[in-house]
């Protein structure tokens, strides 16, 4: 209902006699008539009221002949107070829409229009009662408001919301039937604030204060029992513990003499606490700092609440688990520390003290279940991971001998008690870790800007402490230091930025409260987690037996724990250490632990990059999703052997190389690059040559790769396993380059050579067939294909063989090349082929263009120029821009088109332009009216400029070459 137009300054009171007021100005109602239609509308909630439900309140069951009619002319005569559209008429009645007023009162309101707090109970009425301009709204959000401060300013803000009442609710209506539950239910909500005000002055040290308000209220109310709970509390917080019990026996006394009834259990409660002279239970306070996101967990736990008897919130240290469980609550629940109790007998102790029991109960777990009662109570147990087996003990216990008592605790390790609802906490989504970084480094910082910069430098920032809230908060604190980007560099290098200075305890330091579950685990555990620190990016079951024989129970034990996160989304799990306890775990290794845990990952990633190399060559559909997986692994191990061990680096990245090529990643690819020798004259040379080579294929780097690739086939022993893979990638560099010959003479060579693995000459038969394709003689390609045709029938070339296939008849027949490359598209996707997959998507596209089927051919190079630009296959991003270059000029936009022509040209890592592709790229030269520096972006922006003209502007286009 908020922010419609015809509400504004309009404000509706029903907290009193109807009230009508329009830009603080009061309006007068000339009628019942017009009271009882105002407030019905209100309260409401925004809904549309029927006009049968209207006439109702109106006429209270006997209505005129005319009802309808009347109800009609009453709704006029009120917009003409109103003013605007104010009162609408939708089709299921009649509705007001009244302006947000949130800034009244300083609350929020939630997606369903709520503001503030609706714990179940709290707030009699409409469940999502909308409408700021309503004093019940204002109330609510200072209720709200209210319950997230601590007890003084709670109960200074409770007495605002009680101000806003103007009498009795609905006053001068009150006798209306259609309205008595309103007010029965406004009535009860009032009594329910003013207990809750004086229940937060109490718990603010101002019992003296409000005990004259209290004394009152309980002389009038004779009966209800809240009233005389304040009382007694009052009466003990000031030292009066006579008159406090003095009190509970004239209640006592009432209710059996009345209505034959005996004191709850609060009643007795409160008590025995005063005969103990026991001081006011401590009450856990919420935090002054904002709450954000946890939306679905507060809402696992509420629901938990209701259903299970025992629920644990299990997550690392520094993930907010007692801050979530201190929103979950409602405040009457029992909480016992145990953060500072060291030993066993400390649990049962903990909660005596927490129940008001003078010392730890003698009858153990008896005494405690016979002080916890029949009725329903809410036991809280806060970090009881190292306290485990008699937590254990204690709850199963309790459960048993307590059918009404629930648990709700807090571990980074599960309990492991019977019927247990485990609830996993994990880092907060991005969006709210960012919410809180920025909120909190605003409360340090005066100039903070909260801008579209800060806020991605911000979201660096959080995903180098993984999301953790106190991670998060530490940071924030740092950010006032070092400033957003400096922090993000030294965070970076190291998380010993947000630890503090002069050591600290597991709430105030990221190291600290990691180190404390590390203390709890069994040594074994402990080495596994040291070792297995090393992994970037997680490592799945196959990892294990490198670091550690069986290792299953332990890693069992560390997930447990909350070191350790499992992901069981896919086929097989995988386990991952958040950085911070990656970066605790390499610091207990010390020098020599280290180079022991990196020679392990090493070897256990250079078994992966030989599998992956012979599984790549046949194909599998395994080979793509895995490099893709463990690829933060290979560059760590990379990087790591190429300090310790450059022999066996080398022959790491030459295979890294090789599988490299058919799913290229940009990181590995820039790796890879720096792998480049001297000089190649060694066997270590050729390899990190053939390295180098293929990623400076990739990059199109067409002049550097082939002095490359050609000097390690001039070194490279004719039966080297990776020999034919570097001449394929050279013959695919040549093509770039537009060097047919070479193509051609290195296609004949390994067509000829009895030698060189089938797939390997079908690769070199399809480049010569296509480079005269490109040369502007598909004849001659069509030909060569056919006097190798027998080597064709290649397991592992399904795909590039119908892209071949496209490409050759895409000239005369481009609706039979859509067919092929449709098919190349599908069977590089079946076995996760990117690379071939990508380049049969960019011939694709050409021949949309040519066609003249603009629509289809805007979506095709959008999709097309991001998927090879995520891929880092630069030569495609430039045919890919010389594609949307022609596109653009027959969208009608001749600017866009030469500035791309242009940027192509001038960019050394383009590919060559042959053949006709050359006479109608000349076309398209002309002024280029800007500079570019993003092609991909350019090209993006421009199609979504051009997107759907084509089929408005031009008919069906001749057919034109377009070469991919």
């Amino acid at each position: 209902m908020g922010g419609e137009n015809g509400a504004v300054g309009i404000r509706v009171g029903v907290l009193g006699p109807v009230e009508l007021t329009r830009d603080g100005v009061p309006v007068p109602l000339t009628g019942v008539p017009q009271r009882v239609l105002l407030a019905r509308l209100a309260l409401a909630g925004g809904r549309p009221v029927s006009v049968a439900e209207l006439i109702d309140a109106l006429w209270e069951g006997a209505p005129p002949d005319n009802a309808v009619g009347n109800l009609h002319s009453y709704v006029s005569r009120l917009r003409r107070h109103t003013g605007g559209d104010v009162i609408r008429r939708d089709p299921g009645g009649y509705r007001l829409a009244l302006e947000s007023d949130d800034h009244a009162t300083g609350a929020r309101r939630d997606d369903a229009g709520r503001v503030g707090d609706h714990a179940t109970g709290e707030r009699p009425g409409d469940a999502g009662r909308g409408g700021g301009g309503l004093d019940v709204d204002v109330v609510e959000g200072l209720v709200g408001v209210a319950r997230r401060q601590p007890a003084d300013l709670a109960a200074a803000t409770l007495a605002r919301a009680l101000d806003v009442w103007r009498g009795e609710p609905l006053a001068d209506i009150a006798d209306r039937l259609a309205f008595a539950p309103d007010v029965a239910r406004l009535t009860e909500w009032r009594r329910h604030l003013r207990e809750e005000c004086l229940d937060r002055r109490i718990d603010a040290g101002q019992a003296a204060e409000a005990l004259p308000e209290i004394e009152a209220l309980a002389l009038a109310e004779p009966l209800r029992e809240r009233p005389h709970l304040l009382l007694m509390r009052a009466l003990h917080a000031t030292g009066r513990a006579a008159e406090a019990l003095t009190v509970l026996r004239a209640y006592r006394e009432r209710l059996s003499e009345d209505h034959g009834l005996d004191p709850s259990p609060a009643m007795i409660d409160m008590q025995r606490r005063i005969l103990e002279e026991d001081p006011e239970r401590p009450r856990r306070t919420r935090s002054a700092n904002r709450f954000f996101g946890r939306t679905a967990e507060l809402a696992a736990i509420r629901a938990a609440l209701g259903t299970d008897r025992v629920i644990t919130l299990v997550g690392p240290g520094g993930v907010g688990k007692t801050r979530l469980m201190t929103e979950a609550l409602s405040g009457e629940e029992l909480v016992v520390e145990l953060a500072e109790r060291s030993v066993p007998a400390d649990v049962a102790a903990a909660v005596a003290g927490a129940l008001g029991m003078r010392s730890a109960p003698r009858g153990g777990v008896t005494a405690l279940a016979e002080r916890l009662g029949a009725s329903p109570s809410v036991l809280v147990l806060d970090n009881c991971e190292h306290l485990l087996d008699a937590v254990r003990v204690l709850v199963s216990e309790l459960i048993a001998r307590c059918p009404e008592v629930r648990v709700l605790a807090t571990s980074r390790q599960r309990l492991d008690v019977a019927g247990e609802r485990v609830v996993r906490i994990g880092p907060l989504p991005a969006s709210d870790r960012v919410a809180l970084f920025c909120d909190r480094a605003a409360l340090l910082r005066a100039d903070f800007r909260d801008d579209s910069r800060t806020r991605e430098l911000a979201a660096q920032i959080c995903e180098l402490v993984d999301g953790l809230p106190l991670a998060v908060e530490l940071a924030a604190r740092r950010e006032a230091v070092f400033g957003l980007a400096h922090l993000r560099d030294r965070l970076g290098a190291g998380l010993n930025v947000l630890d503090p200075a002069r050591g600290g305890d597991r709430a105030t330091g990221v190291s600290a409260t990691v180190e404390w579950s590390y203390r709890l685990l069994d040594p074994a555990a402990q080495r596994l987690l040291d070792h297995l620190a090393v992994c970037r990016g997680g490592f799945g079951l196959d990892a294990l037996p490198y670091f550690q024989e069986d290792a299953e129970p332990l890693l069992a034990e560390l997930v447990d724990a909350s070191l350790v996160t499992c992901d069981l989304s896919g086929e097989q799990p995988r386990y991952r250490l958040l950085e911070t306890v990656r970066h605790v775990g390499i610091g207990h290794l010390g020098p020599d632990g280290e180079r022991q845990a990196r020679a392990a990952h090493a070897r256990w990633m250079s078994d992966l990059a030989r599998e992956l190399v012979r599984r790549g060559r046949d194909r599998d559909p395994w080979t793509t999703p895995t490099l893709r997986r463990e690829v933060a692994n290979l560059q760590e191990a990379l990087q790591w052997m190429g300090g310790h061990d450059e022999e066996a680096g080398a022959r790491m990245a030459a295979l890294l190389a090789v599988i490299n090529s058919d799913a290229p990643d940009p990181g590995l690819t820039e790796q890879l690059a720096g792998w480049r020798p001297d000089r190649v004259e060694t066997e270590s040379d050729v390899l990190r040559g053939l390295a180098a080579g293929n990623a400076e294929w990739l990059r199109g780097n067409l002049a550097e790769a082939d002095r490359l690739l050609t000097a390690v086939l001039d070194r490279m022993p004719g039966d080297h396993p990776l020999r034919w893979g570097a001449l394929v990638v050279r013959i695919s560099n040549a093509m770039f380059a537009g060097r047919a010959a070479d193509v051609r003479a290195d296609a004949e060579r390994m067509a000829t050579d009895p030698g060189a693995p089938r797939w390997a000459r079908a690769t070199g038969i399809c480049c010569a067939a296509l480079m005269d394709v490109y040369g502007g003689d598909p004849d001659t390609g069509l030909a060569w294909l056919d006097r190798y045709a027998e080597h064709l029938n290649t397991d592992g070339l399904d795909g590039f063989v119908p892209f071949t296939r496209g490409e050759l008849i895409a000239a005369r027949d481009p609706a039979g090349a859509l067919a092929w490359y449709d098919l190349s598209i599908a069977a590089n996707d079946r076995v996760n082929q990117v690379y071939g997959g990508n380049v049969a998507r960019v011939a694709r596209a050409a021949v949309l263009i040519r066609l003249g089927r603009h629509d289809e051919a805007v979506t095709a190079c959008r999709e097309t120029i991001v998927a090879v630009r995520n891929a880092n296959m630069t030569a495609q991003v430039w045919t890919m821009a010389r594609l949307v270059a022609e596109l653009l000029a027959a969208l009608g936009d001749p600017e866009a088109a030469a500035a791309l022509v242009a940027a192509a040209d001038a960019d050394p890592f383009a590919p060559a332009v042959m053949g006709p592709d050359r006479e109608r790229l000349a076309r398209l030269r002309g002024p280029a009216p800007v500079t570019i520096h993003d092609p991909v972006r350019f090209c993006l922006q421009r199609l979504a400029t051009g997107a759907g003209m084509g089929s408005a502007r031009h008919q069906q286009a001749p057919p034109r070459i377009v070469r991919s």
